[in-house]
């Protein structure tokens, strides 16, 4: 157990971790310890100074009057009954009582004088937070061992899901052909006197765009600069969750730029940050967010210095991201992640996070970062220093308009730029054709806004590919 401690303090106070330098009043008690066991258990650590960290210990006398009155507590304040294990632990020739509360699975636990209703409290990172009603009822489910995406929408019929759909879809990623005993047998429907969806049903097969589901979408922007003052482009995908993440790669295609490079008389050119790095990290989102958590879809942010894929949910019960990073996998959404393996876009549980950091490193780039923030848990990609990006073309520096009896050959030429973005090279082949198209009619033929076809265009200007002089745009 000391050298558990030492991690302990050098990661400081979280989901599973509170310091106390002496005891608490009998009320914080109760709260964190109804948290700890509605959460993924935690440890109460008496002795060490919650802010700074230093090792202050506790009396003998109290070591030995401690552990039976917060026994006590627990008993007297919290229901249904949570039994801790409490010890003394030497550490730095000082005394540490330990309070250790284990996941409950009695779900919800609550404070008696509270009642359920508004006694309920979860470990949000370091901190203790009241549950709401949805909370609740996650917390029930788990108590039941159901996922949110097994619950059964009594209020829908199998009418409203896009059954078809989902089945040609199925045979042409699976292979296979899908019957209806096959959409009982997904649980995308359940049969209670009659046939109605469930979550994962209703999220997979829509039949179309439900409010009670705004929230499950893919909101992506690419913004300007490094931060969120003002974004280039945006965009919202809904629909089943299998095309959110196709539609969010083609947004990835269009905003993540290529490099090339020469290795031995052969020019290589590979997105600045992997592609399927990406598409693991947004499967790892779609598939594994907590959709009880209404009100919060998933980010997808591009930066010019990195990327963000931010998922509603922290990480499921006692898993830390050092658990995830070697491989530990737990399933939240049962029905939509056993869906994405039947179509192959999962190939084995606890694999995901694995690839997309070999992906990265092969690549030469820092490992994603990985951060869990209260009830979020957001993937960072880094991408290359500017000083090490190695350029994308060598052009030379004398300029001249495009003739028109030079089309074919140019058209030729844009074979050059299929590194580019394709919004990129239909603007090259836009400017082409019309030297004086303007910057809104960019904007009108592409079906984007102004400041997306200025993005393509900077990033075009600045790598020498066009140059405006005077009222018309010249390739170079």
């Amino acid at each position: 157990m000391p050298i558990h401690l030492k991690a302990y303090i050098r990661k400081g106070e979280g989901k599973t971790i509170e310091f106390k330098e002496t005891l608490p009043s009998k009320n914080q008690i109760a709260k964190t310890v109804v948290a700890f066991s509605n959460t993924a258990g935690g440890k109460i650590i008496l002795g060490i100074a919650d802010k700074s960290r230093a090792i202050k210990g506790i009396s003998d006398d109290l070591v030995m009057s401690w552990p039976d009155l917060i026994a006590n507590v627990i008993y007297d304040q919290c229901y249904p009954n949570i039994i801790p294990e409490i010890s003394m632990i030497p550490f730095e020739e000082k005394s540490l009582l330990i309070v250790e509360i284990f996941p409950g699975s009695l779900k919800p636990y609550y404070l008696k004088k509270k009642g359920r209703s508004k006694g309920v409290y979860i470990r949000v990172g370091a901190s203790n937070r009241m549950a709401d009603d949805d909370m609740i009822q996650e917390l029930e489910r788990q108590r039941m061992n159901i996922s949110y995406d097994e619950q059964v929408l009594h209020q829908y019929t199998p009418d409203h899901l896009n059954l078809s759909k989902l089945s040609a879809d199925f045979k042409e990623l699976a292979g296979t052909t899908l019957d209806f005993s096959d959409f009982l047998n997904l649980k995308l429907l359940i049969k209670e006197h009659q046939y109605h969806p469930t979550v994962g049903g209703m999220l997979l097969a829509p039949q179309k765009n439900l409010s009670e589901f705004e929230y499950s979408s893919i909101k992506a922007a690419r913004f300007k600069g490094n931060d969120m003052d003002e974004f280039i482009d945006h965009k919202e995908f809904r629909g089943a969750l299998y095309d959110q993440v196709n539609m969010a790669m083609n947004f990835a295609r269009q905003y993540i730029a290529k490099n090339g490079k020469i290795l031995e008389l052969q020019r290589i050119d590979q997105y600045e940050i992997p592609l399927p790095a990406i598409r693991e990290a947004l499967m790892n989102a779609v598939v594994h967010r907590d959709y009880s958590l209404r009100g919060s879809d998933i980010k997808f942010a591009i930066f010019d210095d990195r990327i963000e894929i931010t998922s509603p949910g922290a990480l499921p019960k006692s898993i830390e991201i050092e658990d995830i990073i070697a491989g530990r996998s737990e399933i939240r959404n049962i029905v939509i992640a056993r869906f994405f393996k039947e179509i192959k876009y999962i190939e084995q549980w606890g694999t995901g996070i694995q690839k997309m950091i070999r992906q990265c490193e092969s690549a030469g780039l820092k490992a994603p970062h990985m951060i869990e923030s209260g009830l979020f848990f957001k993937i960072i990609f880094f991408k290359p220093d500017s000083s090490h990006s190695p350029t994308t073309h060598q052009l030379p520096d004398t300029t001249r308009q495009l003739p028109v009896t030079t089309r074919k050959k140019a058209e030729t030429r844009l074979n050059q730029f299929e590194d580019y973005p394709v919004n990129a090279r239909k603007i090259i082949q836009y400017i082409q054709e019309k030297p004086v198209i303007t910057r809104k009619e960019l904007a009108r033929r592409l079906g984007m806004t102004e400041n997306g076809v200025k993005y393509h265009i900077k990033n075009l200007s600045r790598d020498g590919i066009i140059k405006r002089m005077g009222k018309q745009w010249c390739l170079l």
